[in-house]
C-alpha cells in the first residue's frame, strides 16, 4: 500500500493509492498542483507540495538505501519589490557586490542604485527570489527593508535583468538628485495601512459633520491617469497626468486650476493623504510639497500594494496597475482571504464611473490595459472587445493603416520584438 500526502496551507491531505505497484519501480511520477487562470473569477488554490510516502520494500530498500523519500520540488514565481533611501558614498561598487550576488540567480527585472539608496522590482523562482532579499537584509542599511510580494503565475514578469547605476531612481523632470530624499524631516509622515483605513472611513462621518467641524483632506492618487482607470481608493479624484515625469501637483503660477488638486488647499491647515502603488513615488513628491509650504502631509506605508495585503479592499474600488507583463492584480492577489471583501468592492465597481473604453466609452469587462497593434504608437489603453476586433487591436482608425501592424493577441497577452512579427510576415509572404 502506497500513500502519498499533499502538504497544504491548511494541513496535509492524503491521498491513498489502491493499485500494486512494482517493488522495483523508481516512481518517477509527478503532480501538478492547480493554480489560477486567467478569467475573470480567480479560484483560491493554495500552494502544495507534494510527497511520496511510499514504503519500499526489502528489495527495493536493498536496490537505492539513498531513496527514502521522494520528494518534488515546486518553486512558484514571484515578484518582488522594495526601495530605500540612504546614503551610498561609492554606488558603482554596490552595482558590482549585487551583480556578483545574483550570477547564477533566475532573476528578471529593474533593480537601481545609485547615491540616494536603491529601488527594485523583479521576478524568479521564489527560492532565487527571496534569496536576494535575505542577502541585501544582511547589510544593516536594508536590514528592516519592507519587502513585498505578489503572485506571478506565468513566470517571469519581466523580459531581463537591469541592474545597473542610474541618476534618478525614479523618472521626474529635472531629476530627483537635488532633492532632500535624505532628510527625514522633508519627506511625509507615513501611516500604517490600519491607520489609512480608519482615516477613510472617518470622511464619510466628516462629509456629515458642519461645515464649522468639518477637517479639511484631500486624498491624493500620485499615479497616472490610467492607472487610475481601473483601480482607486473612493474618494479620490482621477489624475490629469500621464506621466509621473509631468507631475504637477501644487505647483500652479496659479489659484483654481481645475486639473491642479492642491492649487486651492490651505496649505497649514489641510491634510494631504498622499499613494501610489508602492510607496516610492509618494516619498519623493512629498519632498517637493514640503518645499511648497504644505505641512500636513501623510503617505500610505507600502503603497497600494501592502494595504491591500494587510486591510484588504476595504474603500478600493477595481484592480491594481503593475508596471510589468501582467499590467493588472486583483486584490485576492495580495491576500487570498478577503474574498467576502473583493466581492463586496466588485459591487463598488459596477457602480462607479471609470473603467471605460478608450474608444467608445462603454464599461470593460476586464481591467487590463493592452498596447496598440499600431508599433510606432504602443498606446496603452482599455478597450472592449467589440473594439478590440473592430480595429483589429488598434487604439484608432489611423493606426489602422500604419505600416508597421502587429496582429490581435488574444486574451492580454503583451507583444513581443517587432522582429518576431516582421519575420512572420516575410514567412507567410514566401509561403
Amino acid at each position: 500500500m502506497r500513500s502519498w500526502c499533499a502538504h497544504t496551507s491548511s494541513g496535509p491531505l492524503t491521498l491513498s493509492s489502491s493499485s500494486s505497484l512494482s517493488p522495483n519501480y523508481p516512481l518517477p511520477s509527478c503532480f501538478h498542483y492547480g493554480v489560477p487562470t486567467k478569467s475573470n473569477r480567480r479560484r483560491k488554490t493554495p500552494p502544495i507540495s507534494i510527497r511520496c510516502c511510499a514504503s519500499p520494500s526489502p528489495s527495493a530498500s536493498q536496490s537505492n538505501n539513498n531513496s527514502k523519500i521522494w520528494q518534488p520540488e515546486i518553486d512558484n514565481f514571484v515578484v518582488v519589490n522594495f526601495y530605500r533611501f540612504v546614503c551610498i558614498k561609492n554606488p558603482q561598487n554596490e552595482v558590482a557586490k549585487h551583480l556578483t550576488f545574483l550570477k547564477g540567480l533566475d532573476i528578471h527585472g529593474r533593480i537601481y542604485i545609485n547615491e540616494q539608496g536603491i529601488n527594485a522590482q523583479y521576478s524568479g523562482p521564489s527560492r532565487d527570489a527571496f534569496a536576494y532579499v535575505e542577502w541585501l537584509k544582511e547589510d544593516e542599511r536594508f536590514s528592516d527593508i519592507l519587502v513585498q510580494t505578489s503572485p506571478a503565475l506565468n513566470g517571469h514578469a519581466f523580459p531581463k535583468l537591469k541592474l545597473r547605476y542610474k541618476p534618478s531612481l525614479v523618472q521626474l523632470e529635472g531629476g530627483i538628485s537635488h532633492l532632500p530624499l535624505l532628510d527625514p524631516s522633508m519627506l511625509a509622515t507615513t501611516i500604517s495601512p490600519s491607520e489609512w483605513r480608519k482615516r477613510l472611513e472617518a470622511v464619510d462621518n466628516n462629509d456629515k459633520a458642519s461645515d464649522s467641524n468639518r477637517k479639511l483632506l484631500i486624498l491624493l492618487d500620485v499615479r497616472n491617469g490610467y492607472e487610475w482607470d481601473i483601480g482607486h481608493f473612493h474618494g479620490a479624484q482621477r489624475p490629469d497626468v500621464e506621466c509621473f515625469r509631468r507631475t504637477s501637483f501644487g505647483l500652479s503660477p496659479t489659484e483654481h486650476v481645475a486639473s491642479d488638486q492642491l492649487s486651492h488647499v490651505d496649505k497649514e491647515k489641510s491634510d494631504i493623504l498622499m499613494y501610489c502603488t508602492g510607496g516610492i513615488r509618494c516619498d519623493v513628491y512629498s519632498t517637493i510639497l514640503r518645499q511648497q509650504g504644505f505641512q500636513n502631509l501623510y503617505t500610505l506605508e507600502g503603497g497600494v500594494s501592502h494595504y491591500l495585503k494587510t486591510e484588504g479592499p476595504v474603500k478600493w474600488v477595481g484592480n491594481l496597475f503593475t508596471f510589468d507583463s501582467r499590467l493588472s492584480l486583483p486584490p485576492s492577489a495580495y491576500n487570498n482571504k478577503t474574498m467576502t471583501e473583493t466581492s463586496m468592492t466588485q459591487q463598488a465597481f459596477e457602480s462607479d464611473n471609470f473603467a471605460k473604453c478608450y474608444i467608445c466609452g462603454s464599461q470593460v469587462s476586464e481591467l487590463r490595459h493592452r498596447n496598440c497593434a499600431n508599433l510606432d504608437c504602443n498606446f496603452l489603453f482599455l478597450c472592449c472587445s467589440n473594439c478590440l476586433m473592430d480595429l483589429r487591436g488598434c487604439c484608432c482608425y489611423n493606426c489602422m493603416t500604419a505600416p508597421r501592424l502587429r496582429p490581435v493577441l488574444p486574451g492580454f497577452q503583451r507583444y513581443k520584438k517587432w522582429h518576431v512579427y516582421r519575420d512572420l510576415q516575410v514567412q507567410t509572404q514566401a509561403q
